[in-house]
């Protein structure tokens, strides 16, 4: 294939349906292909995929870092709940997010939220056959975002030993401010979110991803075979960081990954190490499907390594003179 092959070319047009609405300028500036982003940190984590419920934090850890997600917290009726970012629809937020960023789209760190949730849906790729979104839709696509306003990510690193060992830390917050009365009976008043300037500043160099393959994995399709599952877009999002990071480095591959390590980061919701495994070859092989020069090696009974890989988007050109 040539530089200028693109996922598209294994799912026909599916590339067109993904962003139909996306047209003029902040999409010319993309080149051939549809890029969308998401911020770097939640390309090498997995939240949770099921909601955790009430639950002081959510932890995992990636080598010697530990990412520690805190819930947005409210009280009703003078009991305390927690709000969790979990699911497709919370991946898909963040990546509709960063993206906005990356598109300059978020003036002045304002993220002004589209007017409608059928419109908000089809940027981050999901169709209706069936209407307009219900009330019941609109409200989980409203604590989803709820959610993601007022979580907090602690991110920490520690390298060496007791004696002489680095700590290194980061605090990740999305919004410093959000207004998000949107809702079913609520729609053409303005929801805003005020992204905090640090996490703004790190979304400016977010990973790059393949509109079509987030598409592919995200939806039920024949290529990936049957529903998706959120463990998939993660393996997506985390291969295209460690890949960039291969080709920005003189190592042509990763050391070996261990399984108990990809447990630890993706999280193992099995009792037995071996059924995780299984899903785990399942969800490559959707990985796969959608970005076929990505190469891993499987190394049975230990884990995978990580080859330089061609990249899943396509870089962009620099521009020339005349």
């Amino acid at each position: 294939m040539n530089d200028d092959t693109t996922s598209s070319d294994v799912n026909g047009n599916n590339r067109d349906a993904v962003h139909e609405e996306h047209t003029g300028q902040e999409w010319q500036q993309l080149n051939s292909q549809q890029r969308l982003y998401l911020l770097s940190d939640f390309c090498k984590f997995s939240l949770p995929y099921t909601d955790p419920g009430n639950v002081e934090s959510w932890k995992r850890i990636n080598g010697n870092t530990l990412y520690t997600v805190n819930p947005n917290l409210y009280v009703k009726d003078k009991k305390q709940y927690a709000l969790w970012p979990y699911g497709k629809i919370a991946r898909l937020l963040l990546i509709w997010i960063s993206t906005q960023v990356m598109l300059h789209k978020a003036d002045n760190l304002t993220l002004t939220l589209p007017r409608s949730l059928n419109q908000l849906m089809k940027e981050i790729g999901i169709y209706r056959n069936d209407g307009k979104p219900n009330g019941r839709e609109y409200a989980r696509y409203r604590m989803a975002l709820q959610a993601i306003c007022g979580m907090r990510t602690q991110v920490t690193t520690y390298d060496g030993d007791d004696e002489n060992g680095m700590m290194a830390g980061k605090n990740l917050i999305i919004a410093d401010t959000y207004n998000l009365g949107w809702g079913f009976n609520t729609i053409g008043e303005l929801s805003t979110i005020i992204i905090n300037k640090s996490t703004y500043e790190h979304m400016q160099h977010s990973t790059p991803l393949d509109a079509a393959a987030v598409y592919l994995l995200t939806n039920t399709n024949p290529i990936v075979r049957g529903r998706s599952r959120g463990q998939d877009l993660d393996l997506y999002c985390w291969l295209n960081a460690r890949n960039y990071s291969l080709i920005h480095s003189n190592s042509h591959q990763t050391a070996p990954i261990t399984w108990q390590q990809l447990a630890n980061q993706f999280g193992n919701t099995y009792n037995d190490l071996h059924d995780f495994v299984k899903r785990f070859k399942k969800s490559l092989q959707n990985v796969q499907m959608v970005w076929p020069e990505l190469n891993v090696e499987i190394i049975d009974g230990q884990g995978i390594i990580l080859h330089r890989s061609k990249r899943s988007v396509t870089a962009k050109r620099k521009p020339t003179g005349n």
